[in-house]
């Protein structure tokens, strides 16, 4: 009751823009070929291995590490100067999550997970469910 006439109050006093990103939340991808930072559809679909995903639910401020990305991240990759371009494919989002950080009151909190991580239900409770991909013959229930 307490944290529902929190959120409750903090949604009416706020502006449009900042509303609509708490019954909506902001979902960008970060990737190799995509440039600059992608909206992509706020759905399991987009919890792909080999991008950084930055999630803002006006709330919580969650970047989130694909497998690949994660594995790559704990062999050090990102310390070896050969790969340069995945530091600063490290480095877009938690600048982007820190202008975030910077500009908003009450200041959100800040989650850093990787997929299958404990922190990954911030994410994952926000995403709709869509086909898992399962194999041949398995349907949904």
């Amino acid at each position: 009751p307490d944290e529902t006439a929190y959120y409750r109050t903090v949604i009416l006093r706020e502006n449009t823009m900042n509303s609509l990103v708490m019954i909506q939340p902001a979902l960008l991808q970060y990737a190799f070929d995509d440039g600059p930072p992608q909206p992509v559809l706020l759905d399991t679909c987009s919890l792909k291995p080999d991008v950084i995903l930055l999630m803002d639910d006006f709330f919580h401020v969650v970047i989130w590490r694909g497998e690949k990305i994660q594995a790559w991240y704990d062999q050090g990759y990102h310390e070896k100067e050969e790969y340069a371009n995945f530091k600063s494919l490290l480095q877009a989002p938690a600048a982007d999550a820190k202008q975030i950080l910077a500009d908003r009151f009450p200041v959100p909190k800040f989650v850093q997970t990787n997929a299958g991580g404990s922190q990954a239900r911030f994410v994952t409770s926000k995403v709709n469910p869509s086909n898992s991909g399962g194999g041949a013959g398995q349907t949904d229930a």
